[in-house]
């Protein structure tokens, strides 16, 4: 059965889409594509742990619910089966490269979104893998950015799919922007996930992967993978998903996924995430003690570089991001005032500084050079005037004000000059007019 909904999506203009939608298994609560996706993307995706996808091809699959026959074939809770079609539409890698409609095979790490992670390979096969980690605070700007957080493991010879427990920010369109579930990428060119379940910050997350077979099963064909809010008691499960005949020899001890950075502060605050108690099995289910963890970092070429870097241990993996510190973004980074008579005062421009590390900001002093002065910012509660010797939280915000009074005639440049505790101290804007008689 059939039904038809209509999903309004806001990107750069407000648009209506009607979609069509397997009832009560496909997802169309994922992430719609941005202003920031790459070109060639079409509107209406969605973002996945798997780069993006037409919503028909995303499916859910809820509690009590398995995924049989490679993909093809949905066992409801009640014991009926559903047929699933193939996605009729093609997906695209993070990069933007096109995969053909209904093409099970997803790109390499190096070139799906990924950031930095720990891995490790073996030459048989692991058979599960544990990790526990704690939801961090929210980002403090928003860009339309996805996150994504998880261990999980692949086929290093054969890049088919990955199986991951996930912890996303702005997975779904909930109110709670932290949610967990976990993924099967891709039976029958269809993503697939478990539903999504909201946590919170501070939460402990723990995510599993693990083998269906008996011990010695070197390519099993299904396995369980679960993500479990430790807190809550929360959690969401694909049951039995096909490995699409892949050998799971390679293993992600943490992983950083991102969509959508524009600046360092989409990240999370915190400026780093940690997995801890990982626990590593290879294909007889026996405990690997020290696993040789080695960096990867994906996004070498990618901006904005923000400090990433990854520190190991046999069952602790660290993933550094963001900037530790206070940072300073300046919007807009220019005025400009058209002509204007000499003498005369215009009205004040506005400066807004945001304070986007996650230590507090000391302004030391702000000052203007050439024919431009500071205004008086009268504070209300939306607005908190930036001063001398004052400071700005992480995260939080302050204004100036600019006029210009032009002495002389002509085309006439100045500054307006922040000098502060930040790194990219100082900072400026660019200010301009003409003076005319």
């Amino acid at each position: 059965m059939r039904t038809k909904t209509c999903t309004v999506l806001v990107t750069l203009a407000v648009m209506s889409l009607c979609l069509t939608f397997l009832a009560s298994s496909m997802a169309y609560a994922q992430v719609p594509v941005g202003p920031n996706r790459p070109a060639g993307v079409p509107e209406g995706y969605v973002i996945t742990p798997f780069g993006y996808f037409h919503p028909s091809c995303v499916l859910r699959v809820a509690k009590g619910e398995t995924l049989l026959a490679d993909g093809r074939v949905l066992q409801h809770a009640d014991g009926t089966l559903e047929n699933i079609p193939a996605c009729e539409y093609p997906h695209y890698a993070a990069s933007g490269k096109i995969v053909a409609a209904g093409a099970t095979m997803v790109e390499s790490p190096t070139i799906n979104g990924w950031v930095e992670s720990a891995s490790v390979t073996t030459s048989t096969s692991y058979g599960e893998i544990i990790a526990n980690w704690t939801v961090p605070p929210a980002p403090t700007s928003r860009s339309g950015q996805v996150v994504y957080f998880f261990p999980g493991m692949e086929d290093s010879n054969d890049v088919v799919s990955i199986i991951q427990p996930v912890l996303g920010w702005n997975m779904d369109d909930t109110n709670t922007p932290w949610t967990i579930a976990s993924w099967n990428c891709c039976p029958s060119g269809i993503t697939v996930e478990s539903t999504p379940v909201n946590v919170n910050p501070g939460d402990t997350i723990q995510g599993t992967v693990v083998s269906t077979c008996s011990a010695g099963t070197e390519s099993c064909s299904t396995w369980n993978i679960t993500t479990a809010d430790v807190t809550t008691g929360g959690s969401t499960m694909l049951s039995n998903t096909p490995s699409e005949g892949q050998t799971f020899n390679w293993a992600f001890g943490g992983v950083l996924e991102a969509y959508g950075i524009v600046q360092c502060s989409d990240y999370p605050p915190n400026a780093a995430l940690t997995y801890t108690d990982i626990a590593l099995y290879d294909y007889n289910f026996d405990l690997i003690s020290n696993p040789a963890w080695s960096a990867n970092y994906w996004a070498k070429t990618q901006t904005p570089q923000c400090n990433y870097n990854v520190q190991m241990a046999a069952t602790q993996v660290t993933l550094n991001y963001g900037i530790v510190g206070p940072a300073v973004s300046l919007s807009p980074t220019s005025l400009k005032w058209g002509k204007v008579v000499v003498g005369t005062t215009t009205a004040p421009k506005k400066v807004t500084l945001t304070n986007t590390g996650t230590a507090t900001l000391d302004i030391a002093s702000i000052t203007t050079s050439g024919d431009f002065a500071l205004a008086t910012v009268k504070a209300t509660k939306k607005i908190t005037p930036c001063v001398n010797g004052g400071t700005v939280a992480a995260g939080a915000s302050c204004e100036i004000k600019v006029t210009f009074t032009p002495l002389q005639t002509g085309p006439l440049t100045g500054d307006v000059t922040f000098a502060d505790n930040a790194g990219n101290s100082p900072q400026q804007v660019s200010l301009s007019g003409k003076g005319e008689d």
